[in-house]
């Protein structure tokens, strides 16, 4: 029966909340806003009464808080009483001079007080029906732990769902799915209540709901190039309230400890309650064009990988025990400065690439960037490249996640396979047992970029693939035009940063692989740490620096693996690819030389820009840079671009024709169709 009054009370206090938020969204004058900061400081003074009276529960402390109140209330009536002797004034105009508006202040206070009421009517519940203790516990852990359970994180929940059927319509189409799946992102919080299977199935929904909405916010971003400045903001403070929320979560399953989940909590509601209060934000002027803020991309790139890092992490533990983190083979923090940061150092990888190289968090990515991927198949527009896509879907799914995890990392894990992770030796110790598969896995895949160019792994077998060419991380190759670094890689030319990063790189994979054969037959014994040369070389060049350079994607552009030479195993299918038979030619050159947009070169995702000017003089482009993404036959207005390889050379060769040209989808002057352009979404 306790119980049952006291979800009526919660109930009530988050409908009277949510319509207290509705009001706040409308308010005009001082006196609007006098009355719902009274009644929402009423609601918080009323709940930290009935804290302090759990903790202090004497008739002296009746008449305390009761005067307490009375204080606070007449606080409270400080802006209606204002207005009612000095007369009403609009918000906007009772702070003149000051660097925020009233309206600023005034959803700031609000925001502070609904959060306040809620955060001191869970500590209320959670004491009163047994959650939290006064008495085993400190005031801090008790405040916790009311907090981390479901007369908060449900409460708040609920505030969300009223509060979008109260205002959801005022929201854009693709918010309100969003702002939904904020909603039960909250209600899936493992935290809620003290059972493992609860905690168990909660967490696996709330990763899904957050995948849904991670795809959600990249398809919006994709469709709509101009956003305006308060949905950016929003969706960049959501990613990172996301981020913090993941971490809480890893933390809370490690450690037991759920204050950094409680923090991400309330950082979400307050995410939430600005878009509730200010909702015009998210259409009005000024707009501005995401592709345009480096910055501003970096950050949701990097929070969204936070956010996936830590969800990997929690799932891990989850699904194989905290024990999967404790029993890392850390180095031991001891001996010399020099011994202490190199141990550190290496700690820190085995750390990331635990997660980074994990099934849970390769298949959360597969699932987010494969999604996106489906999207561009929709776009595409020419039959071989919605195949390639297909096809790098099927690559990753078995290539990342079937064949390391079900039947290498099971069965064989020392024998290597098509598309050798980063570079010879990278993927497994390096002994004589394996060299001939190494071998002959250089000679089929260098044999399959010589005929088909080195597209066969860098844009179908490789991560990257997934990774860079769905449709929103697609669209970020104008940032190889538009970032400083990014630049410096345009054009098919071999700048001197890439030759000494292809060279260190290649150098430490042949060191590597050298002390890893030498160990394995006795003859040295060499060691990162105690861990194979080969296993810390793949940990630190895939599962970590990898990822470092997409982050970096607004700054030096996408595949910065392929234009910096970071990736020994790329470089090598380019080299072969660049001797070979595959390059891209044109139908007719003068249809090139008329063309006015040159969209070839401006969306090519590796920055080729010189595209247009080889298709001019001599008919066919080649590159060592050029990995055969295909984004530039696609964007021909002309259907002028096409693939030579091993297929067409045969043709050649048999005197067959090559397909016939198509009619020209424009005489030039005309805008060109951007197969990736989509149509607006803020209905």
């Amino acid at each position: 029966m306790d119980s049952f009054v006291l979800w009526g009370v919660a109930a009530l206090m988050a409908v009277v909340t949510a319509w207290l938020l509705r009001k706040g969204s409308a308010v005009k004058t001082l006196t609007d806003a006098g009355l719902v900061l009274f009644l929402l400081a009423m609601m918080a003074s009323m709940f930290l009464s009935a804290v302090i009276y759990l903790y202090f529960p004497s008739l002296v402390t009746i008449f305390e808080l009761v005067a307490l109140n009375m204080i606070s209330m007449s606080l409270g009536l400080i802006p209606i009483l204002t207005a009612l002797f000095r007369g009403d004034k609009p918000l906007d105009e009772t702070r003149k001079g000051s660097h925020f508006s009233s309206r600023s202040i005034v959803f700031a206070a609000v925001i502070a007080l609904a959060l306040l009421s809620e955060v001191f009517m869970g500590w209320t519940f959670g004491i009163v029906s047994g959650v939290a203790s006064t008495t085993s516990q400190s005031v801090f852990s008790s405040l916790v732990e009311s907090t981390s359970s479901y007369w908060f994180v449900f409460t708040m929940a609920a505030e969300m769902a009223v509060t979008l059927y109260l205002v959801g319509g005022r929201f854009p189409r693709s918010f309100r799915w969003l702002v939904a799946l904020q909603t039960a992102i909250m209600v899936l919080s493992p935290t809620a209540f003290a059972n493992s299977s609860w905690a168990y199935w909660a967490l696996w929904g709330n990763s899904g709901a957050m995948i849904v909405a991670i795809i959600l916010i990249f398809e919006y971003l994709y469709r709509n190039r101009t956003v305006s400045t308060g949905a950016l903001s929003y969706l960049l403070r959501l990613m990172g309230a996301y981020s913090l929320m993941m971490a809480g979560l890893f933390v809370w399953l490690l450690y037991g400890d759920a204050l950094l989940f409680v923090l991400s909590v309330v950082a979400e509601m307050v995410v939430y309650f600005t878009i509730v209060l200010d909702e015009k934000r998210l259409v009005s002027p000024p707009l501005q064009g995401w592709l345009s803020m480096p910055k501003w991309a970096f950050g949701l790139l990097l929070s969204l990988f936070l956010a996936e890092f830590f969800m990997g992490g929690a799932l891990d533990a989850l699904a194989n025990g905290t024990s999967y983190f404790t029993g890392l083979p850390f180095a031991s923090l001891s001996g010399s400065v020099l011994t202490i940061l190199g141990a550190a150092f290496y700690d820190f990888i085995v750390f990331v690439s635990s997660i980074t190289a994990s099934f849970l968090f390769l298949a959360m990515m597969g699932l987010e960037m494969g999604a996106l991927v489906v999207f561009k198949i929709r776009y595409a527009r020419e039959t071989e490249t919605k195949i390639r896509l297909v096809l790098l879907l099927v690559a990753y799914a078995i290539y990342s996640l079937f064949l390391p995890v079900f039947v290498l990392g099971a069965v064989l894990p020392s024998i290597p396979w098509i598309g050798w992770s980063m570079g010879i030796g990278t993927a497994g110790a390096l002994a004589p047992a394996v060299i001939l598969a190494l071998v002959g896995t250089y000679l089929i895949s260098g044999g399959l970029s010589f005929l088909f160019g080195s597209r066969q792994l860098c844009s179908l077998f490789c991560t990257a693939a997934l990774m860079y060419q769905g449709t929103a991380i697609d669209a970020m190759s104008s940032f190889n035009r538009t970032s400083g670094l990014g630049r410096k890689y345009l054009t098919s030319r071999i700048p001197s940063a890439y030759k000494v990063v292809v060279t260190l790189v290649w150098g430490s994979l042949l060191v590597g692989a050298v002390l890893s054969y030498l160990t394995s037959v006795g003859v040295v014994d060499v060691t990162v740490f105690g861990a194979d040369t080969g296993y810390f070389l793949y940990a630190f060049y895939f599962s970590f620096l990898w990822y470092i350079v997409w982050i970096m994607t607004p700054f030096v552009g996408t595949y910065g693996c392929a234009t910096t030479g970071v990736c020994g195993w790329g470089a090598f299918n380019q080299l072969i690819s660049r001797v070979g038979l595959f390059r891209i030619k044109v139908r007719d050159s003068d249809t090139c030389s008329s063309c006015k947009t040159k969209d070839c070169a401006k969306v090519c995702p590796v920055g080729l820009t010189d595209m247009p000017g080889a298709f001019i003089e001599k008919g066919e482009f080649r590159s060592f840079k050029c990995i055969g993404v295909g984004d530039c036959v696609s964007a021909c207005p002309y259907n002028n671009v096409f693939f030579f390889d091993v297929r067409n050379w045969i043709r050649m060769k048999l005197n067959m024709p090559l397909p016939p040209l198509a009619e020209p989808l424009g005489n030039g002057s005309e805008a060109p169709i951007d197969f990736r352009a989509a149509r607006n979404d803020t209905s």
